[in-house]
């Protein structure tokens, strides 16, 4: 039998308690923590990740934005038939100031109409007009994003889904034209025209929008193929 002083003491269990907690506490936290290279990884896959999809969300926005564009374009084609067989002509792409406009607001003469500057202020006035004609108005347009009044005059003017008004060329009016319904009155329509005319659709009318990147023709949305 060896000597006692040689005899390594029993732990007491209070003691040998402790002991095992320590050693969980240190192995839980060894397991649970990140090192410096473990963080860096991660935020260089996130960075990745959010480096291929910006793109692809900018892509499906810019496409949506087109889808809606050429949407807008064929209901304005629609709306334009409907008024040549109500009116006997295309709408026309200029209104002069002063011209005896029916109002929005009223079956009534527009009182110091102040003509357009835009082609797509004057479609405007023919398709969405609830008094051009006896039932609904040609065409139904959001206001914000279909159409805006940019000069305050209350003749918006219709627009892309950027923001961009539509170009609208027609070809001059024949001398006996008459649209009573619109322009009470109005005998010759010699200055309701803009002076340019279809370069594509030559019988009949252009209209466009310039698309994503402005004027860039590449880009155009337009009605012709």
């Amino acid at each position: 039998m060896l000597p006692s002083k040689h005899l390594r003491p029993t732990p007491r269990s209070d003691e040998r308690a402790a002991l095992r907690q320590a050693q969980g506490t240190v192995s839980v936290s060894n397991g649970a923590g990140f090192t410096l290279i473990e963080l860096l990884v991660v935020i260089g896959i996130l960075g990745g990740l959010i480096g291929i999809l910006v793109p692809i969300i900018n892509s499906g926005r810019r496409v949506a934005k087109i889808t809606a564009t050429k949407n807008l374009i064929s209901q304005i084609e629609l709306a334009i038939d409907r008024f040549t067989e109500d009116q006997g002509f295309t709408p026309p792409d200029k209104i002069p100031s002063g011209a005896p406009a029916k109002n929005f607001s009223s079956d009534t003469v527009w009182a110091n109409f102040p003509g357009t500057q835009q082609s797509s202020e004057a479609l405007y006035y023919c398709l969405a007009n609830p008094y051009v004609t006896a039932q609904n108005p040609y065409l139904e347009l959001q206001l914000g994003t279909e159409a805006l009044d940019t000069r305050n005059v209350k003749l918006p003017q219709i627009i892309d889904r950027w923001g961009r008004a539509l170009e609208y060329h027609r070809n001059p009016y024949p001398t006996n034209a008459t649209m009573p319904n619109l322009f009470p009155g109005v005998t010759s329509f010699a200055n309701y025209d803009d002076g340019i005319a279809p370069t594509h659709n030559t019988t009949t009318y252009d209209l466009w929008s310039y698309g994503p990147t402005g004027y860039t023709a590449e880009h155009w949305i337009p009605n012709w193929k």
